[in-house]
């Protein structure tokens, strides 16, 4: 199965008796999340709320993504996974990524909270709060892959004193790409065995209403096979 291509990182923290899980793969149907990419990530950082003795230094608070969905292109906005955000010094970071640009290293730190969270990408850019510890930081799975990688989404716990654990789900580019190429292949299919749907995509009006991304792959699924066959390779990323 294709599910089987996507790997787990630990979920890195520490998990409190009184918590909210969060999964934001869960927000997507049971097989369109894996179709959708990490868009933008915002972070909150700083002093957690009081009460908790156990906490000592200032905390990665909340985490909030923004995921494309890399067939329509649709975004959706997850909630803000985050703990509470009353004190004065609350910094927020965040990092939206550019068009074929994606999350490819994930670095973190835990010292009785989330200390420090790093995120790269492929082209350069990143994401970073807190302070990197060489006695605290945690090695994690997706760093260590030899061919290219690429987060696609995130998990993990929170609580009023803040994000308490973070993992992530990753999966190659190259896997990633298949995937892709199958939701173009379903789609020619549909419109090979239901003659109302491929005239109404074949219809000027209808495809204008949609975004350019998704008006290039119905374009792309109502060619002829051959010319269908000489194009498709060019396709996926």
């Amino acid at each position: 199965m294709l599910s089987k291509k996507f790997k787990k990182t630990c979920c890195f923290g520490f998990i409190p008796k009184e918590f909210t899980m969060f999964r934001d793969y869960e927000i997507f149907g049971p097989e369109m999340w894996k179709y959708e990419v990490l868009s933008k990530v915002k972070l909150w950082y700083g002093t957690p709320k009081s009460g908790d003795d156990s906490i000592k230094n200032k905390l990665v608070l909340g985490i909030q993504c923004v995921y494309i969905d890399n067939l329509t292109g649709n975004k959706t906005t997850t909630e803000q996974h985050c703990g509470d955000l009353s004190k004065d010094d609350i910094e927020i970071k965040e990092l939206e990524l550019k068009e074929d640009d994606y999350i490819n290293k994930f670095f973190l730190d835990f010292d009785g909270g989330i200390t420090h969270i790093k995120i790269m990408t492929k082209k350069g850019e990143s994401l970073e709060v807190g302070t990197e510890n060489e006695e605290t930081k945690k090695t994690t799975d997706i760093n260590m892959e030899k061919e290219p990688h690429m987060v696609q989404t995130f998990f993990g716990y929170f609580n009023n004193y803040g994000l308490r654990a973070l993992g992530c789900k990753y999966i190659s580019k190259k896997d990633f790409r298949i995937i892709n190429l199958m939701g173009i292949f379903r789609l020619r299919h549909l419109f090979k065995i239901d003659e109302e749907a491929k005239k109404k995509w074949e219809n000027k009006e209808e495809l204008n209403n949609l975004n350019l991304k998704m008006r290039a792959v119905a374009k792309l699924c109502l060619l002829s096979d051959k010319t269908f066959s000489n194009v498709i390779p060019f396709c996926g990323d």
